[in-house]
């Protein structure tokens, strides 16, 4: 494995759309050099190869992890293919960061984390919205007790899309559900996250709008917080008044984050517009900088599992139409 001042040596498994990004963000680290593509599209594979600059190309995963200059993996492959890559890339000693949702299951998310574990490797969910200037400023916010103690949240992400974005989008079985754990495991994330409190208990409810979807398209997700907190988080694919936002109310005030734009406490406006090297290659970053320091990095698998239970809940409640808690859902230790 690379040591001391080397670049890590990656390959980029999976080349859709995502991959795109990545590709772009590992280009402006010095600390990361793209080893190989990877992907069952073998001109694909090729032509992303060469566009990016990548050493060579494969058109499997376990070709890539065979590769002794592969030091990790950056996971961009459908949603329900994560874990498995994932607990293979860890079995042969690579570190991994993988794109979000984790998995499409609380159980395959535990797999991962464990596997990870064993082999002593880092896993890292790319959890973008952790590393958005207006995120992190939220956070230090509510933590030096700006708003007083956080009482209510309300998180929507309310947009509009008539197709997918990706051919397999409308597919649960790939997607888990392109709402819920497609955007829910953003806005889902980033509610915990401001709060730094793990759901105890979980009611869901959802419709169908669009029957292109295949699945629950409007989701409401209301979650109870350890600390007492109650979180509401609202996704939408059929809103044509988009909505990106939270409002978070505490007992000495209250604030409103608009994504990637601004901050309003009271009368005071705090511009947070999206700015160069935010999110994907922050995360990419903290993934590195981790790897070298030889910690644990922000958004680790382990942690993630605080968000993975909240959707695995959310889609039971769904299912069941009840609350579920952690008696009905063990909460992953």
């Amino acid at each position: 494995m690379t040591e001391g001042p080397n670049p890590f040596g990656i390959a980029v498994i999976g080349c859709g759309n995502i991959a795109r990004s990545h590709l772009n963000a590992i280009q402006q680290l010095e600390e990361l050099r793209l080893v190989a593509t990877v992907d069952i599209d073998k001109e694909r594979a090729k032509r992303y190869a060469e566009t990016y600059g990548a050493d060579r190309y494969y058109f499997s995963h376990m070709e890539a992890l065979e590769d002794p200059e592969v030091d990790a993996v950056s996971i961009c492959l459908p949603h329900s293919l994560h874990a498995q890559v994932a607990v293979d890339a860890a079995q042969k000693g690579k570190h991994i960061l993988t794109e979000k949702p984790m998995a499409t299951s609380l159980e395959d998310a535990e797999r991962m984390v464990q596997a990870a574990e064993m082999r002593g490797v880092t896993l890292m969910v790319e959890q973008t919205l952790r590393f958005r200037e207006c995120n992190v400023k939220v956070k230090e916010m509510i933590r030096e007790g700006v708003i007083g103690e956080p009482r209510r949240a309300i998180r929507r992400r309310l947009g509009y899309s008539r197709s997918a974005p990706v051919t397999w989008a409308n597919n649960p079985e790939i997607a888990g559900g392109w709402v819920l754990y497609g955007f829910g495991s953003h806005e889902v994330d980033i509610a915990l996250w401001h709060l730094d409190s793990p759901a105890r208990r979980v009611y869901a409810q959802g419709t169908v709008n669009n029957p292109y979807w295949n699945d629950y398209d409007e989701v409401s997700v209301h979650m109870e917080l350890a600390d007492g907190t109650i979180v509401t988080v609202l996704l939408s694919v059929n809103c044509q008044q988009r909505s990106w936002d939270s409002i978070i109310i505490g007992t000495k005030g209250s604030m409103t984050v608009r994504e990637a734009k601004d901050i309003t406490i009271g009368d005071r406006v705090i511009s947070t517009p999206l700015k160069p090297g935010e999110g994907l290659a922050a995360a990419l970053k903290e993934f590195t900088s981790a790897l070298k320091e030889g910690r644990e990095p922000e958004a680790s698998g382990r942690d993630v599992l605080k968000t993975m239970w909240a959707l695995e809940a959310a889609k039971l409640s769904l299912k069941e139409k009840k609350v579920i808690t952690t008696r009905e859902l063990g909460y992953p230790t």
